[in-house]
């Protein structure tokens, strides 16, 4: 470490003298070396940056109050001291001002961006820096880009926005490797950046390779707070991928590097995760002890999501030791806080967490109340268009879905070059056909050849582009873009118009759902849930009829639609499904895996009903609904709902928010198909 005071005595005499251009890089070169000592020991940097500091007054190079009060903002929110972070921050902010510096009003901003993400208000830094992006990228200034992108592309992680994250990460190392000062430390801080999309993404392997990279330049540069990041996101995996002890080696070393060199942040999230991993294994108490720890780790430092987290997890752990109105309560205001923060997904994987520990205490109303809250923040997220971007990003960046992407860029280039070709020589043709027709016949013959031969690759081109536009590219299945398309063409009767044939043959809507497919995906990785994903896929499409429509409607959910199909027929459909999955084990990489699935179903017209009253969205919703229901009844089981049992007005204001309540009601009939005993089975 520096000795500062002889530093400080040193750099007074300078500026004595006319060395005043030397001394200021002499300060701003220690404050650097501050910074970079910072990555070993935190809590002995921040006492030398702050003795430091107590040598400067307002007379001091604005340049070297900039980049003190930058250094000292990051080193107080490592050492877990947000309110005086805060006060840097905006002496930081009037200094810039006062100088009328666009770039270091620009850094102080994105300082502030990382303040806010911490209170839980990413939206708001999302905006600020937005605002600000423009200008900074017109300053052109590496360091100030590098420090807006990273804070931007942590604050669009934290609300899900992913493919703007992804974005934002690869800026970072662009920015990264044309830095002056710090380089490689700024690169070594993009690929964690990184790593955290591709672990919010669920791609284990690319988060795995990133932190084995990232882990070579942390040694390399003996940054041991970037050490103890790593490790602990290398836990994370780990964890998700049941490799437990792996995982428990890695959190051991992220918890011991980062208690010895005083990063509490890392340490609360650490403690945090290993909180998680006993939630796993069902180890309540000892989650709710890390949970607790971790938490009061987390008020001190004033991150709200790590917060709701914690709170999230001592709500489960008690749960989980049979204290449900105490564990309820806390996991409610998890919700809360994810809810004021704008954390959608946060919020919605936590409702699906409490339905089911509900579900496990025997609360069945309490289960469906919480996931029918679900429910509207996963519509919300669908609307947000999260699935395809998380959908688009996997196929980018994935090492195995990369070529599939490659492929169809290849062939719209192809495309592409086909019309360019066609035109080329469709133009050759007519030009030769106007000067020298006899003279040239018999080439415009073969050049007329190509034409056709061109335009024949046109025609395939076409085809494929159109092909992969409505397919699933994992299983092969028709997508939901495909359904949609297909209801915006179908034919409805309009007000006041009778539709015999629609009445006495309705089409059918059957939404299926694998059971505990996550614990599958959990404990034998994404490659097994791939081959489940797709086995059922094929067991599908070989049971239902050629007229049949089945589609992979999102995740581990399919929907079979039936032209031409009545309740019974519906019903017997169950049967068969349910049957030709469940009759027959799943083997997948070695591992033999009893699958089964829940269903609703029902027809549409529903009831008889014109489609103005109950069109497909709203038929939808309820088959979502008898789904759920299947859920929290046992699964493996189908429920379709036959007639309504009172007039339309009575029944489809309840019907559309509370399906138990319109069965206990009387008011519609419902019809229980349950799926066979699956065979017993052993894993590898």
């Amino acid at each position: 470490m520096l000795n500062v005071g002889r530093c400080a005595v040193f750099v007074f005499l300078l500026l004595l003298g006319d060395g005043g251009v030397a001394a200021q890089q002499v300060l701003v070169d220690q404050i650097d070396a501050i910074y970079e000592a910072s990555e070993q020991d935190n809590a002995t940097a921040l006492v030398d940056l702050l003795a430091l500091g107590g040598s400067l007054g307002e007379a001091s190079p604005y340049a070297v109050r900039r980049d003190y009060l930058k250094a000292l903002a990051i080193l107080q929110v490592d050492a877990g001291n947000a309110k005086e972070a805060a006060r840097s921050v905006d002496s930081l902010m009037q200094v810039a001002t006062a100088q009328k510096d666009s770039s270091g009003i620009t850094l102080a901003t994105a300082l502030e961006g990382g303040l806010l993400i911490l209170e839980g208000r990413s939206i708001l830094a999302i905006s600020k820096l937005t605002e600000l992006e423009p200008i900074a990228v017109r300053n052109g200034d590496p360091e100030v880009l590098w420090q807006l992108y990273f804070y931007l592309g942590s604050a669009q992680l934290a609300v899900g926005r992913f493919e703007a994250a992804l974005a934002n990460s690869l800026k970072c190392l662009e920015y990264a490797d044309v830095q002056k000062r710090h380089p490689q430390l700024e690169r070594l801080k993009s690929l964690n950046r990184l790593v955290n999309v591709y672990i919010v993404m669920k791609n284990w392997g690319k988060s795995l390779d990133v932190i084995e990279e990232a882990l070579l330049l942390a040694r390399e540069l003996d940054s041991r707070k970037m050490q103890a990041t790593l490790y602990l996101n290398q836990g994370l995996v780990f964890a998700s991928t049941a490799r437990a002890a792996e995982s428990a080696d890695a959190n051991d070393r992220a918890l011991k590097i980062s208690r010895e060199s005083g990063f509490v942040s890392i340490e609360a999230t650490v403690l945090l995760n290993m909180g998680d991993g006993y939630l796993r294994s069902r180890s309540f108490s000892k989650a709710e002890s890390l949970s607790r720890q971790a938490l009061e780790k987390y008020i001190h430092l004033g991150e709200t999501g790590g917060v709701a987290t914690a709170r999230g997890n001592i709500g489960f752990a008690l749960m989980g030791q049979g204290k449900i109105a105490d564990g309820a309560a806390e996991v409610r205001s998890a919700i809360k806080i994810s809810h004021d923060s704008a954390a959608i997904a946060d919020e919605e994987a936590l409702l699906g967490e409490l339905g089911l520990m509900y579900e496990q205490a025997g609360l069945h109303r309490e289960a469906v109340a919480a996931i029918r809250e679900q429910q509207k923040l996963t519509e919300q997220l669908f609307q947000a268009d999260r699935e395809k971007t998380v959908a688009t990003l996997q196929e980018q960046f994935d090492s195995v879905q990369r070529h599939k992407q490659i492929e169809l860029l290849a062939r719209e280039n192809t495309l592409k070059d086909a019309e360019i070709r066609n035109q080329r020589l469709q133009q050759t043709v007519t030009l030769l056909a106007t000067v020298v027709i006899v003279m040239a016949g018999g080439f415009i013959f073969l050049l007329y050849r190509r034409v056709r031969k061109t335009n024949q690759e046109l025609v395939e081109a076409n085809q494929q582009l159109e092909f992969h536009s409505v397919r699933d590219p994992l299983t092969g299945l028709y997508n939901r873009r495909s359904f949609l398309e297909l209801m915006k063409r179908r034919p409805t009767a309009s007000a006041g118009e009778r539709r015999e044939d629609q009445i006495e043959f309705p089409d059918g809507l059957m939404i299926l759902d694998i059971d505990h497919f996550k614990p599958i995906n959990d404990s034998m990785g994404h490659a097994v849930g791939d081959a489940v994903l797709v086995e059922v896929a094929r067991r599908l499409r070989a049971t239902v009829r050629d007229s049949d429509m089945v589609m992979r409607w999102g995740g581990e959910e399919f929907l079979v639609y039936s032209p031409k199909a009545n309740t019974d027929h519906l019903r017997r459909l169950a049967e068969r499904l349910l049957m030709t999955i469940t009759d027959k084990p799943f083997v997948a990489m070695g591992h033999t895996i009893p699958v089964t699935l829940t269903a609703g179903f029902l027809s549409l017209p529903f009831s008889g009903l014109s489609e103005l009253d109950c069109n497909w969205e709203k038929a939808m919703q309820i088959a979502d609904m008898a789904l759920y229901l299947g859920k929290v009844n046992g699964r493996n089981r189908a429920y379709g709902l036959t007639r309504l049992l009172v007039p339309f007005e009575e029944a489809m204001p309840v019907l559309e928010r509370d399906l138990s309540a319109a069965l206990k009601a009387h008011m519609v009939e419902l019809v229980e198909v349950i799926g066979p005993t699956p065979p017993a089975t052993t894993g590898s």
